[in-house]
């Protein structure tokens, strides 16, 4: 299956889901629901491809598949039900994903990865949490921090095709360009 088929089928899927979410006001809750069941994928990475494939017999994935429906909601329990029965277990992530896109989307809450060079403390993220909520008119932002010692101090913030580049290692390259003009 080509890359765009798989992110359509997650899209409609996803889309699916958020729509009968809003209608039984449960939008918040299968949303939590979501998160756990993301758990579950991290947890065990080959679950999906598990539940798709030839390695176990049908009954043995309908048990699988009945534990997880048994620790959701009947609604929950209900689409994954249907996407086993479609048999799109191994593309439950990017569901998942396309739910939360929805879910962003409807509350204002945007996505940031923030690129450090250190660690930042539970403080400064939730300073910068608010600063960039305020900055890109936010209800709220979900912080994704990233790594990378090689840009020696500063930050770089990327959100929504936007970059914010405030990196020494970006500051000291435009210095040495105006030296060399």
């Amino acid at each position: 299956m080509t890359m765009n088929k798989k992110f359509s089928v997650a899209k409609t899927y996803g889309k699916a889901l958020f729509t009968e979410a809003t209608q039984l006001n449960m939008v918040n809750e299968i949303y939590q629901e979501l998160l756990q069941l993301r758990e579950v994928y991290h947890e065990v990475p080959d679950l999906g491809d598990i539940l798709s494939d030839d390695r176990l017999s049908i009954f043995e994935k309908v048990n699988i598949v009945k534990d997880l429906e048994n620790s959701f909601s009947d609604t929950m329990a209900k689409f994954i039900h249907t996407v086993y029965d479609y048999g799109r277990m191994n593309e439950m992530l990017d569901i998942i994903y396309e739910y939360e896109h929805l879910y962003y989307d409807q509350f204002g809450i945007i996505v940031v990865t923030v690129t450090t060079a250190v660690a930042l403390s539970l403080e400064q993220r939730h300073d910068l949490e608010k600063r960039l909520a305020k900055q890109f008119h936010a209800n709220k932002v979900v912080l994704r921090p990233k790594l990378d010692p090689s840009i020696m101090g500063g930050m770089i913030v990327e959100s929504e095709h936007r970059i914010i580049d405030q990196s020494v290692r970006t500051e000291l390259n435009n210095i040495h360009a105006k030296l060399l003009a």
